[in-house]
């Protein structure tokens, strides 16, 4: 079996088990709308002065990624919870099947999870947060969404991966996490704030920002795929 197909495999396992139980895309989305309740009644009912009421459409694109980043989290563990209480990762150890492909296989599943629950929160995040009409510049949130959420499935499937093989699993995943992924973040928030916002000063340093994430998002997966063989194996 050539690797297209052995990875064409293991991700339709994964899609089909997700459809079935929808527990990872409904927990995110969950999570992520309750999160978007409390930031607006949280910042809005502190900051209201008479008639006068808080504009968030200049932070909007750190709120946003504020919200993927933790939703990412938990999506990213319940990815491997099943796998390895079930004990279908031993079985995925012992197939003919290179591991790093597993790797290649979890990342892209858990991409294409995180983006469709991007896409369904991102209009509801507009309707709480942002004023400014962004549909003229929706194609550069759009690019900053998908650049931004490859780099977080990149790493966090690698890290998802050590920490599941830990007793504190849910305490290890957001340790290791959180602090090597914050230049993709830092490149995808001055990015889709500036689609956002729209200004020429917002949108003038966007070209530099999406090239730093295109860096990132290869280097961490370059770096990953090399490293997952002996990673998973452990």
């Amino acid at each position: 079996m050539t690797a297209s197909r052995q990875i064409g495999a293991l991700l339709k396992k994964d899609m089909i088990a997700e459809l079935r139980t929808k527990e990872m895309l409904t927990s995110m989305f969950l999570f992520a709308l309750l999160a978007m309740v409390i930031f607006n009644y949280a910042i809005g009912s502190s900051v209201k002065r008479g008639v006068v009421t808080l504009d968030l459409t200049s932070v909007a694109g750190g709120l946003a990624w504020i919200i993927f980043v933790f939703m990412s989290l938990l999506g990213l563990n319940r990815s491997f919870v099943h796998e390895k209480d079930e004990g279908c990762l031993d079985g995925l150890l012992l197939a003919p099947v290179d591991r790093s492909l597993i790797y290649i296989a979890k990342m892209v599943g858990n991409f294409l999870f995180l983006l469709i629950v991007e896409a369904i929160t991102m209009p509801v995040f507009t309707v709480f947060f942002v004023k400014e009409n962004y549909l003229p510049r929706v194609w550069l949130v759009v690019l900053s969404l998908v650049l931004g959420t490859l780099g977080v499935s990149a790493v966090g499937t690698l890290l998802a991966t050590i920490s599941i093989n830990t007793k504190a699993r849910d305490l290890m995943l957001p340790i290791l996490f959180l602090p090597l992924i914050v230049p993709v973040i830092i490149a995808a928030v001055q990015v889709t704030g500036g689609a956002i916002v729209g200004t020429k000063e917002a949108l003038s340093n966007a070209p530099q920002w999406i090239g730093m994430l295109v860096f990132y998002d290869i280097v961490f997966m370059l770096a990953a795929y090399g490293l997952y063989d002996y990673v998973i194996g452990e």
